[in-house]
């Protein structure tokens, strides 16, 4: 139940990631609208791999994982 923000965040980077990835492929999608998107967001998804990595800095510092 503790990590339930490290999973809704790496969900959010994976949606992100594959929307990139398969979005491409098809003619309807807007690179551009998605490329300026990222863009915009970019602070907000830094922030959030951030997150991650100090959270797991902060977990190996301690020795492990403290329930």
């Amino acid at each position: 139940m503790k990590n339930i923000a490290k999973y809704t965040t790496l969900a959010i980077l994976v949606v992100a990631f594959v929307i990139g990835c398969l979005g491409p492929w098809f003619k309807v999608f807007n690179m551009e609208g998605y490329t300026s998107f990222l863009l915009s967001f970019s602070p907000f998804y830094l922030g959030l791999i951030a997150s991650i990595g100090i959270n797991s800095g902060i977990e190996k510092t301690k020795g492990g994982k403290v329930e």
